[in-house]
């Protein structure tokens, strides 16, 4: 991981209408600049951004950042225009007087612990900066180790299949063991459901998306699997990502605000919803054989 601290000259004021014009300025700005750092000869980046709010009081940031199989080219930003929540409380702008320090960070895939093996922003994002640019503490490192290490593994069921002719699109559920800890999806854990006896996974990458969930997995055989969510419904369903398997890294990258094609969206969300009805049916099913619950309310007598 290479990292460095940046400052970059931005439209000065305080009044809304420039902030809104400074703010617009340095999310171009370092679009424009994560993309030309991570072009490739072969493949075009796939760019995005996503939001990080600590735990704490301590101010969120935005990570703008472009992608291809070889390298990840990353900024991260203040979010908004108050440089604390007490500052935010308390309406006080921070004064960056045309101004701001952001950090870069650049990962080559194939450098990281365990080779080319990052299956979603959450898992990288353990090895990232905010904008302080301070390498991650040692806990967060040991928290990832722990990820990687745990015994206890999920297993995985395919809840539903779709395709174009072209294209196949399955939707992939997660089910954590017994003793059960939170652990992001892991991608190269679903693949095996997916993949053929006697392939395997050789590279796995993390894609750019706003619940820093999503992948693309390549197989020795020359398959390219891409995980996503249908972002109507990627937080009720967080244990189940829809697969796309036959699609080439041009279209998985060709739209910075969506990933995959038209189709491939459109069968994920078919399929997702597909499920949901599923769900509420039992669920309405079991709810009806259960008995009436008669509740007694005691009687009291009037003074």
């Amino acid at each position: 991981m290479k990292r460095e601290a940046v400052t970059l000259l931005i439209p000065g004021g305080t009044d809304y209408e420039s902030r809104q014009q400074s703010n617009r300025y340095i999310a171009d700005l370092l679009r424009k600049r994560a993309t030309e750092e991570a072009r490739d000869p072969e493949y075009k980046p796939q760019v995005g951004s996503y939001a990080i709010y600590p735990a704490d009081s301590s101010r969120p940031w935005i990570v703008i950042g472009a992608v291809t199989p070889r390298k990840g080219v990353f900024y991260a930003r203040p979010y908004g225009d108050y440089a604390t929540l007490d500052d935010y409380n308390q309406g006080r702008i921070e004064q960056r007087n045309g101004k701001i320090n952001v950090c870069r960070m650049e990962i080559q895939w194939d450098r990281l612990p365990d080779g080319p093996v990052a299956p979603g922003m959450i898992w990288v994002g353990m090895y990232m900066s905010g904008v302080d640019c301070k390498p991650p503490p040692t806990e967060q490192l040991a928290m990832l180790d722990e990820w990687k290490a745990r015994k206890a593994k999920p297993d995985y069921v395919i809840e539903g299949k779709a395709s174009d002719g072209r294209v196949n699109v399955l939707l992939i559920r997660e089910i954590p063991p017994k003793a059960w800890a939170y652990r992001p999806f892991d991608a190269v854990a679903a693949s095996t459901k997916v993949i053929e006896m006697g392939d395997n996974v050789v590279w796995a990458i993390p894609l750019i998306d706003e619940v820093q969930t999503a992948s693309v997995v390549a197989t020795r055989r020359g398959r390219l699997l891409l995980y996503y969510f249908d972002k109507f419904s990627a937080r009720d369903f967080h244990d189940m990502m829809c697969v796309a398997d036959g699609l080439s890294w041009a279209e998985v990258a060709a739209d910075p605000y969506a990933l995959g094609t038209q189709a491939t969206q459109r069968m994920c969300r078919d399929l997702t919803a597909q499920h949901s009805d599923r769900r509420n049916e039992e669920m309405r099913r079991r709810f009806d054989k259960e008995p009436p619950v008669v509740q007694s309310i005691p009687m009291t007598p009037r003074n």
